[in-house]
């Protein structure tokens, strides 16, 4: 038995080792992937005739039209990693062009796809409708089990991220029933406009022995369904709602699509994803992926001196946070008041009037930006510039910028091309003048209403398009133009996770659960295993001096809350702990980037444990960190570890104690590693290398 401790209560421990084994019979297996069978998909849908998407024109599917339209095909080197292929589809009589783009890895098993459909003629397009940018078909015999595994999306609850599987037959109890057929498909899909509102749009088709893992890159609201034949298990879907016809000279574009090769096991999937997504779609600072910062998170609402003097005392005390977070309520003509929070304040009621509140700031931000800068400090600063309320100075200034109202709430049109210029200027303006490092975009209502008053009959579809794609617009702007800024991407929490936003921004704010006081810790442990399967980069929070509280918002960054602001920050945290704290994240925040491995199957259940690895076999190091909540009777467990090797020796230290011993790769593998937890609540940390 491999053990930190000699006197652990064997019952217990055996009782959690098959509670793992069973929960996880897949972690083991090989690391390597094959990237044939994506080079072999990129091959066929790319020299078919359009069978890997659909729309309806008129009465016509597009199977029956495509051929015969003019094709034409092209393919070149992006770089040593990528290929672009081109395949476009012209209707010679009404000037229709669809472009297919898409881009194939070489040093990943992995395809992705994005189509751009424009009208090329002098006239206006016929009605196309249910335009989808994957309809594709993958051979399965009808005996062989097929299985979807996807995860809720953030909706400020408790399970938020919260994993699952759908069997789309045969049913694991009863092989002649639970058919997933075209009749009766399974439906994934996002609620009101915001992408990860819902369900998270990433999916792993399990089909046996292999599969594909699947993501969506689409700010808006979507749809995939899921099916079987005889022969195959079908994929189908895109946005929600398209009925259009394009003017002339006008062009749209349509959700991205990844689909990803693994093999063996599904969690060989999630970890390849993982990978991809950090090497390809992620954001980057000069030249570099960016890192998830440390931030301690105040009040924008406070005065100016009171920021100033937090900056100044987390330099003065050396402790290793990378920016300080000024949220919402710095804005607008508000009462100035001590002890304003987010609840006692009318914060939201000026949203559209985006100057500083002179109560609070009456120079301006930019002597903060200064003396954060002047102390090795970032800055990060909250905006909802999509949300514009009644009454504020952007409906005077602005009115045919914005859609609505719907309510109190107007929408910042971003489908209008000079209002987004208006508001790239402004912004790039604000960034630049006050050194603001991060820029944190929240987005705190559903624009489904906006969009849907907006778009005539014949033009179902097109506010969202515009929108969606001005969007990425305007990110791409304030990157281009502001080179070393961080964008955050909220929206009422994650509700805004997707593969084209990662890929321009970081999620820091996974869910609004964590915007009361004493918020749920299991919570903010079952965001970390749930959306760490999918998404490598965000931030949990910590809103205490407590240790099992800081652990359980381990990741590749952290915030640090204060809710109620105080002059003296030492009041809420101490130096000691923070030292001790950060100084442990420092040590294994480089682990966050490997290999995810869940050591127990996701639950948030008070009297169950959390426990998960991280491994970076490029360092052959990673951490093991496991957290018993409140009410667990038990006192030990013994998971097995993935990724390592069972040649190899590894040394393995306890955090805590400074503990140090060696065991071989088999054992770890095979036999696990004991972990003992006293105090309920509890965690323990461990970190290993090879010898």
């Amino acid at each position: 038995m491999i053990s930190f401790r000699s006197f652990m209560s064997g019952v217990l421990i055996l009782v959690l080792a098959a509670i793992t084994q069973e929960a996880y019979p897949e972690m083991a297996g090989s690391t390597g992937h094959d990237k044939e069978p994506a080079k072999q998909l990129a091959n066929e849908i790319f020299n078919a005739e359009g069978t890997f998407f659909s729309f309806l024109s008129g009465e016509k599917k597009s199977a029956e039209i495509i051929p015969t339209w003019k094709t034409e095909r092209s393919e070149k080197s992006l770089d040593e990693n990528r290929k672009q292929l081109i395949l476009t589809f012209a209707e010679p009589q009404s000037g229709l062009v669809i472009q297919g783009e898409a881009i194939q890895y070489t040093d990943f098993p992995a395809i992705e796809w994005v189509f751009k459909i424009r009208n090329e003629g002098k006239e206006p397009t016929p009605i196309l409708e249910n335009i989808l940018p994957i309809d594709l078909g993958f051979p399965l015999s009808r005996e062989k089990k097929a299985k979807v595994r996807y995860a809720n999306g953030s909706e400020c609850r408790l399970d938020d991220f919260a994993p699952f599987v759908m069997s789309l037959g045969p049913n694991e109890d009863d092989p002649q029933a639970g058919w997933i057929g075209e009749k009766n498909p399974f439906r994934l899909e996002s609620k009101g406009g915001r992408s990860s509102c819902g369900r998270l749009p990433f999916f792993n088709l399990d089909l046996g022995t292999h599969g594909w893992m699947v993501a969506m890159g689409w700010t808006g609201d979507w749809f995939m369904e899921f099916y079987r034949t005889e022969a195959e298990v079908r994929m189908r879907g895109g946005m929600k709602k398209t009925h259009l016809s394009l003017h002339p000279g006008e062009e749209i574009r349509t959700p991205r699509i990844l689909l990803l090769h693994w093999d063996n096991q599904p969690i060989e999937g999630h970890n390849q994803l993982r990978q991809f997504l950090l090497k390809h779609h992620s954001p980057q600072i000069n030249g570099k992926r960016a890192e998830v910062p440390i931030g301690l998170a105040t009040w924008g609402g406070n005065y100016i001196k009171n920021h100033i003097e937090h900056g100044k005392w987390l330099a003065d005390n050396q402790l290793p946070f990378d920016l300080l977070w000024v949220d919402a309520g710095w804005f607008g003509n508000d009462e100035a008041k001590e002890g304003a929070n987010v609840f006692n304040s009318q914060w939201g009621a000026f949203v559209g009037d985006w100057h500083p509140n002179p109560g609070y700031f009456p120079d301006g931000l930019a002597p903060l930006g200064n003396s954060l800068k002047q102390n090795g400090l970032g800055f990060l600063l909250w905006l909802e510039p999509e949300r514009v309320f009644k009454g504020t100075s952007w409906t005077r200034d602005h009115p045919d910028y914005l859609l609505g109202p719907v309510g109190d709430n107007c929408l910042f049109n971003l489908g209008n091309p000079e209002a987004r210029r208006m508001l790239a200027d402004f912004l790039a303006d604000l960034i630049q003048k006050n050194g603001l490092t991060c820029y944190r975009q929240d987005f705190n209502m559903d624009p489904r209403p906006f969009w849907d008053a907006a778009d005539a009959p014949d033009r179902i579809g097109m506010a969202e398009i515009n929108h969606i794609t001005g969007l990425y617009a305007l990110w791409d702007e304030l990157l281009e133009r502001c080179p070393n800024l961080l964008i955050d991407n909220c929206s009422s929490g994650g509700r805004r996770i997707d593969l084209e936003s990662i890929s321009r921004s970081i999620p820091l704010w996974r869910s609004d659960v964590q915007c009361w006081p004493g918020f749920g810790t299991t919570a903010m442990q079952g965001q970390t295993h749930g959306l760490g399967s999918w998404v490598p980069l965000s931030s949990g929070c910590c809103d205490r001096e407590d240790t099992y509280v800081f652990r359980s918002a381990l990741g590749p960054g952290m915030v640090l809350i204060m809710y109620e602001f105080e002059k003296n920050i030492q009041k809420h945290f101490s130096v000691e702990w923070f030292k001790d704290m950060l100084g442990q994240m420092q040590h294994v925040r480089p682990y966050f980037t490997g290999d995810f491995y869940p050591l127990l199957s996701f639950s948030l259940a008070e009297d169950a444990w959390s426990a998960w690895q991280f491994n970076r076999p490029d360092l052959n190091e990673g951490m093991i960190l496991a957290l018993r909540r409140p009410k667990s009777p038990f006192s030990a467990m013994q998971p097995h570890l993935s990724g390592l090797d069972p040649n190899g020796k590894y040394e393995l230290e306890d955090i805590d104690t400074g503990a140090k011993m060696q065991v071989q790769g088999k054992d770890l593998l095979e036999t696990g590693v004991q972990l003992q937890i006293d105090n309920q609540p509890g965690s323990k940390l461990l970190v290993y290398r090879k010898i």
